[in-house]
């Protein structure tokens, strides 16, 4: 492939990889951390619980430094900064509950930094054409990671405890700086704005960046449905397998390297895509009614085989649509703006899905999973058919004003 003959690509991807394969290091390490310490599941969900708060504010602070700062640089630090923390939690042993919370705070914030820092510097670095191939790539290198990492952790784990995650996450960390560090890329420091700087002034700012792109805005919009029916999915997958599949609680390992097969036959679908002649637009809507079409066959089939099949059509639709979004993103978003529009972006998700884990309990304890599924999926369907609409209209608008600029 052309983009792995490109050293500014190869440096991202090694900086990706290398980090997250630590991550998925990390992640293990500090659950068995935290239950070893606290001693109880809520010590647990103490911990996703700090992780979902501090992502909205960190969206915004992450956006305001991707625009005002050497992208770069900002990944390099974050990098190095993490890799600190880790050391020193190596040489702490682990012991101190408060500590771990911290950590967690402090490293989910610098996560959400550094994904889109790179984010950023693709769509600086990466020619447009390429994005749809050099996102496939990441996601590739994403779904083996995510296949590969846990079950490394789990060796290392059962042989020496938690601390040498930690000390080799440490490495990776400084692994990435020293890729990231290699990476060709010439700054443009930009004027400095003289108006005080202030989260809800960047934060309207944002809002009215992705006002004037309509195809963005409906793109946002749609993700909504996407995080909520993501939340029904992770909330009901227990429930699924051992209420209505009858294969117990411990099945939904199934559905996990179900879906894992699905996003690494994503990059061959998003590729034949990409050869025709639809623009990322349509792309995206076709790939998110299918998507929505796969939750709600999973949902709804009692059949084992037809439900790990749908999985599967989940992994692949959902990987694929994610990659059309970020092509859509990096393409059309000023790159001037990009962190404040991302940041926006990120927020809605996360919100979607919060609104997800409170309403998932509920509609199953009244509908079922299959209902509820089904309904979210047809507002989700409309969403995306008035996706397609816009961009049509919004296309025919500018053709117009050509022709008529021509006559």
């Amino acid at each position: 492939m052309k983009l792995l003959k490109n050293k500014t690509f190869r440096l991202l991807v090694w900086a990706t990889v290398v980090s997250s394969f630590g991550d998925s290091l990390y992640a293990l390490a500090i659950t068995l951390s935290v239950y070893q310490l606290s001693g109880s599941l809520a010590g647990v969900a103490g911990m996703w619980l700090i992780r979902a708060l501090i992502r909205i504010p960190c969206q915004f602070v992450s956006g305001v430094i991707v625009d005002r700062f050497n992208r770069k640089k900002v990944s390099i630090y974050v990098y190095l900064l993490s890799a600190a923390l880790m050391l020193a939690f190596v040489f702490t042993n682990g012991k101190y509950m408060l500590f771990a919370y911290v950590l967690i705070f402090l490293l989910q914030g610098m996560s959400d930094v550094d994904n889109m820092a790179q984010m950023g510097l693709m769509s600086e670095l990466i020619d447009k054409k390429d994005l749809t191939d050099a996102n496939n790539l990441f996601s590739v290198a994403g779904t083996v990671i995510m296949l590969v990492g846990p079950g490394v952790g789990g060796v290392l784990y059962s042989v020496s405890g938690t601390q040498v995650l930690y000390a080799i996450d440490a490495v990776t960390f400084m692994a990435a700086a020293f890729f990231m560090w290699r990476l060709p890329y010439a700054y443009q420091k930009k004027e400095a704005d003289k108006a005080e700087f202030t989260l809800f002034r960047f934060a309207k700012e944002g809002i009215a960046e992705v006002r004037k792109m309509p195809v963005v805005m409906i793109v946002m919009l749609t993700s909504v449905f996407f995080g909520i029916l993501g939340r029904f999915y992770e909330i009901d997958k227990i429930y699924v397998a051992d209420k209505i599949l009858g294969i117990g609680a411990g099945g939904i390992v199934y559905f996990t390297y179900a879906m894992a097969i699905g996003s690494l036959l994503a990059p061959a679908v998003t590729k034949l895509l990409s050869k025709s002649k639809l623009d990322d637009v349509a792309k995206y809507a076709l790939l998110s009614i299918l998507l929505i079409g796969s939750f709600v066959l999973w949902g709804n089939t009692p059949v084992f085989v037809v439900s790990f099949a749908a999985n599967v059509l989940i992994g692949l639709f959902n990987t694929g649509s994610s990659i059309f979004v970020n092509t859509i993103f990096q393409s059309r978003v000023d790159k001037s703006v990009f962190g404040r529009v991302m940041a926006l972006r990120q927020i809605v998700v996360v919100l979607s899905a919060v609104a997800g884990i409170v309403t998932a309990p509920v509609l199953v304890e009244m509908v079922g999973v299959g209902y509820s599924m089904m309904g979210v999926g047809f507002l989700a369907v409309v969403f995306v058919v008035y996706l397609l609409a816009a961009a049509r209209g919004k296309a025919d608008a500018q053709q117009e004003t050509l022709q008529n600029d021509s006559n």
